[in-house]
């Protein structure tokens, strides 16, 4: 499911629930469709799945664009998703990794994330979230050494607009450009750069980028066998659907990051029936308005 399709379901088997309806036939109705990957009760039951670490680990290794020696192998959830249980909450985020290296290296800690709406606060916001992440390394007392810390942010709107690239590396630097403390970065995903952009980062084959391509196919029910015989991509074809989310957890997603979805869903609900109820005053053929607002025959004839 699109954003705005997810908002959609949510929001009936949210209205079903106080009801007293029966929430389970309405995922049952729904099985066989795709969540909408990047939701945070979505992405929490996927990517901090003890079973799921192969796909984590892909992901992370893709938008860090980690190669070779440098790749990370055998992370460890910090918050791992128990199933049946509807999850644990915290300052951290949600999906927290960590990764021993050599015994003369620091430990990686990644975090993962996603930003759907640009407010104004956003950037003091992540970097709250970094010094939180930094202050919980070392303990109160101790030698403050820290892990390598890599916030990685999948974002849907643009913080380097001017920019021709969609993947950026934010580090501490002097104004020479060289870094300061390499020990601290942010990477900046602009999804919504790269899906509008798609011609033009049509000859990107980097792992992030099939990844973006991957997810973007499976939120759209787009047809997915150029991705099917990917191993990892097979895995996450599976995952995403919505028979494995049951109804007592799609109950408790949080639906902060879907509100202003579920708004414009609302306002072109009304402003589709607007149009439907003038068309129907003029007497027009029922199956045109059908074509024209994108509205079933139930909803026009209840009009």
């Amino acid at each position: 499911m699109t954003r705005d399709q997810f908002a959609k379901f949510l929001r009936e088997l949210r209205d079903a629930g106080d009801k007293g309806q029966d929430i389970d036939a309405i995922v049952k109705r729904h099985e066989h469709e795709n969540v909408y990957f990047y939701n945070d009760g979505c992405l929490k039951k996927i990517l901090a799945s003890e079973k799921n670490l192969m796909l984590t680990t892909d992901l992370v290794n893709a938008a860090l664009n980690l190669i070779g020696t440098d790749r990370v192998e055998n992370p460890k959830l910090v918050h791992p998703f128990i199933p049946g249980e509807l999850g644990y909450r915290s300052a951290e985020p949600d999906i927290l990794l960590t990764n021993e290296r050599a015994a003369n290296l620091p430990r990686d800690r990644i975090s993962i994330e996603v930003q759907h709406e640009g407010y104004a606060l956003f950037r003091e916001r992540l970097v709250l979230y970094i010094a939180r992440l930094t202050n919980n390394m070392v303990k109160a007392g101790e030698t403050p050494l820290l892990d390598n810390l890599n916030v990685v942010c999948f974002q849907f709107f643009n913080v380097f607009a001017e920019s021709p690239n969609y993947r950026h590396t934010v580090q501490l630097k002097n104004q020479e450009q060289r870094v300061y403390f390499d020990k601290q970065t942010v990477t900046v995903i602009e999804v919504e750069k790269f899906l509008k952009n798609r011609a033009k980062f049509a000859g990107d084959n980097s792992r992030l980028a099939q990844w973006l391509r991957a997810i973007d196919t499976l939120n759209r029910g787009g047809d997915f066998s150029e991705f099917a015989n990917d191993p990892v991509f097979k895995v996450l074809q599976n995952e995403v659907k919505l028979c494995n989310f049951s109804s007592r957890y799609l109950m408790t997603v949080d639906m902060s990051d879907i509100d202003e979805a579920i708004k414009r869903y609302d306002i072109e609900l009304n402003n589709s029936k607007k149009i439907a109820k003038k068309m129907l005053e003029k007497e027009a053929d029922i199956s045109f308005i059908m074509e024209t607002t994108g509205l079933p025959e139930k909803v026009i004839r209840e009009l």
